[in-house]
């Protein structure tokens, strides 16, 4: 599928969680060329190990821009090494996060430098520029501390990674806590001079909801032109992995904590009133119902495979209409699609 002819517009921010954005940024800034996208990265996943600054969703979407992330694992750098991890439990130290030899590089010089005085967004340019990457803006949402917490169903308040990885996410949930620190300025400064903002196939509330959740965030998104959320859930197909599956396991429960199903009807629900339209899979138009209750229209999209939905979130932000679209349809559907229906059970997704 190609653009439809139409100019793409010059500016897009993607806001991203980690493995989503993986998965579409670099496809999205190849495809747009240089100088027209910028990423703006959750920080709230953010974690204090050992006396270092990790900060696992902009480290991943740099990594994948930079064609080194490691999509097996879900996390670090690809080809990777852990002798550091490994003699570090050796000695008994804190080896839940087991960080990557290379990995640990960027942790050491990142916190270096905060220590010194410089910004987040000032780091994540240069970590930008040592990793190559060229043409592709990378932001962090905020430059201030933003931790996300997890209430336990026991009343125990912990940080999201102690859950996320600590706990493999595994222990249910009463409530998720975000912080509502300023918003990077940068991070402002890009949402104000975008022409599209993309929502990414994150997850809806610990992940963009996090970035949402900052100061100044949601309105500069609601005064971009163009807004397009996607989904993060497919309903018709099984995890494909246990990186997805863990994912897939986390999203279901912190959204459980704010009464929303994990299907694509239940993610749309969280971003009524901020996006105009929602992008779902093919497999799951039966869900078109659910995405129009939320005030947005639905679009199909093999929301999987990174190079297809490009396709069609490009020719979203150029024209926001396919030529041939049915009258009143949403784009991408035939009258045959618009009326099937699918196999539901679990559901997978990407972020």
């Amino acid at each position: 599928m190609g653009t439809g002819g139409s100019r793409a517009p010059s500016t897009v921010v993607l806001l991203s969680g980690g493995l989503g954005g993986a998965s579409l940024a670099p496809v999205l800034a190849r495809r747009l060329g240089p100088g027209r996208l910028t990423v703006v990265t959750n920080m709230g996943d953010d974690i204090d190990w050992n006396g270092l600054r990790v900060c696992p969703d902009l480290d991943t979407v740099l990594y994948a821009l930079a064609g080194r992330f490691d999509h097996d694992r879900g996390w670090g750098l690809r080809d990777d090494t852990f002798c550091v991890a490994s003699r570090l439990a050796a000695l008994g130290g804190d080896d839940r996060f087991r960080v990557g030899d290379h990995d640990l590089a960027t942790h050491l010089f990142r916190t270096q430098q905060l220590r010194t005085g410089h910004s987040l967004t000032a780091v994540a340019a240069e970590l930008a520029s040592g990793l190559g990457i060229d043409g592709t803006v990378v932001l962090p949402a905020t430059d201030r501390p933003a931790r996300t917490h997890i209430v336990l169903a026991d009343g125990r308040r912990v940080g999201f990674q102690d859950w996320y990885v600590g706990q493999q996410a595994r222990d249910s949930l009463r409530a998720v806590e975000l912080s509502t620190a300023p918003a990077a300025p940068a991070a402002l400064a890009a949402l104000a001079a975008a022409d599209a903002v993309i929502v990414g196939p994150s997850n809806p509330v610990t992940s963009i909801g996090a970035i949402l959740s900052l100061g100044g965030v949601r309105a500069a998104v609601e005064a971009v032109p163009t807004r397009i959320a996607v989904t993060p859930v497919v309903c018709f197909q099984l995890p494909s992995s246990p990186v997805i599956g863990h994912h897939a396991r986390a999203r279901r429960r912190v959204l459980a904590t704010i009464g929303k199903a994990d299907t694509p009807g239940g993610a749309a629900a969280c971003y009524t009133g901020l996006a105009s339209t929602f992008v779902l899979d093919r497999g799951d138009a039966d869900h078109f119902g659910d995405v129009e209750r939320s005030g947005m229209a639905p679009v199909l999209a093999d929301v999987l495979d990174a190079e297809r939905l490009a396709d069609v979130l490009i020719d979203l932000v150029g024209q926001h209409a396919s030529p041939g679209a049915l009258p009143g349809a949403p784009h991408g559907i035939s009258s045959s699609a618009a009326s099937m229906s699918t196999k539901t059970g679990r559901s997978t997704g990407i972020g």
